[in-house]
């Protein structure tokens, strides 16, 4: 069960969706038997798609095989291949999708803007300028900043750019539309920041930076599959704890604070979550585009629901992100990085995400 996933849909965007009350104790939660199902196919399909991606390496493997190896039944030479190899990208394909799904869907619930993701707002360029900074001059005058690793880094970069932004836009609230605007001057200044320090860096250290700052879990580690599923969980249990706050605070402030609850701190709850896994997810795999955008409105419109549930929503980008892999590994070209895939498809996305905002504006 989705735990923000307790408002009715639409009635003009999907079918109304039936909700029966479970009581636990003293505790009372809202069941959404469809976006239940809808999350255990998309369970299925990232389960799938992880098999298949595993597979797809240089001792190719049918799923029924990884599954076997995962077991125990492989020989030495399939347990290196897997465990050592092909077991930490696959993991971090799925936490790392996960991440920025359920990022995206905590910006776009609190805002009440489709636009208001990551990778929109200047968060993931931010996450992204402190990381470049480490893979360029983490060797000369940036020493300090590597000391404390590439997470740590990109952490600090995500979490300035949206204290930058948070107080930038605050006027007695977040107005949704100047949130917006205020993200996007900062994603153009901080990719101006990025192409600066990139004119200034060695020929090598530029084709590193290059490919990570485009998107790809090649070099993903156990380090970072630890890291990121750490993270996560952490994340989902105060997202649970808040559940009830941010569903309501998705009907507006006003509404929130005549409900009895706390529209500014709760806002800023969520903020800090998302913005957190967002770095974390940036710094184990570079900034994918349009991921945190795209899932939680295609999670939002497959559960029938008002507003985009984290938990769908994380699971439909692991989707895209394992299948964008799978993509790579099988029928582009070899070497192509995930981000190519994602930010090709989120452009198309984005562009008929801004027709159906102007479809409604105009009605």
């Amino acid at each position: 069960m989705d735990p923000i996933e307790n408002i009715e849909a639409h009635p003009s965007d999907a079918p109304r969706a039936r909700r029966t009350v479970v009581s636990l104790g003293g505790a009372a939660f809202v069941f959404n038997p469809w976006a239940a199902g809808v999350g255990a196919v998309l369970t299925a399909a990232a389960l799938v798609l992880f098999a298949v991606g595993i597979g797809a390496s240089e001792l190719p493997m049918s799923p029924i095989d990884v599954v076997r190896i995962l077991c125990g039944g492989g020989n030495s030479f399939e347990n290196v291949v897997v465990f050592d190899s092909q077991l930490p990208i696959g993991l971090v394909s799925l936490l790392v999708g996960f991440a920025l799904g359920m990022s995206g869907a905590l910006t776009q619930t609190v805002t009440r803007n489709p636009l208001a993701t990551a990778d929109m707002l200047g968060i993931t360029s931010g996450a992204s300028a402190a990381a470049v900074v480490v893979i360029t001059f983490g060797s000369t005058w940036a020493s300090w900043l590597a000391d404390i690793g590439l997470t740590s880094a990109a952490l600090i970069g995500g979490l300035g750019t949206a204290l930058m932004m948070y107080v930038l836009t605050w006027r007695r609230g977040i107005d949704p539309i100047r949130l917006v605007l205020v993200g996007v001057a900062m994603t153009a200044g901080m990719q101006a920041l990025i192409a600066f320090l990139l004119t200034r860096a060695e020929v090598t250290q530029v084709a590193a930076a290059q490919r990570w700052i485009v998107g790809s879990v090649d070099g993903a580690s156990w380090s970072d599959a630890v890291t990121m599923f750490v993270v996560l969980v952490v994340a989902i249990a105060v997202v649970a704890s808040q559940s009830r706050n941010t569903a309501v605070l998705s009907l507006g402030d006003d509404v929130a604070r005549g409900l009895g609850v706390r529209a500014n701190a709760v806002t800023g709850v969520v903020l800090v979550v998302a913005v957190v896994i967002a770095a974390v997810a940036v710094s184990a795999a570079g900034p994918l585009a349009f991921v945190a955008l795209l899932a939680p409105q295609v999670a939002m419109r497959l559960a029938r629901a008002e507003i985009p549930g984290p938990i769908t929503s994380g699971l439909m980008g692991a989707v895209l992100v394992t299948g964008g892999e799978v993509l790579c590994r099988t029928v582009l070209p070899a070497g192509l990085p995930v981000g190519v895939v994602t930010a090709a498809i989120g452009g198309v996305a984005l562009i008929y995400l801004m027709i159906q905002i102007n479809r409604k504006a105009s009605v």
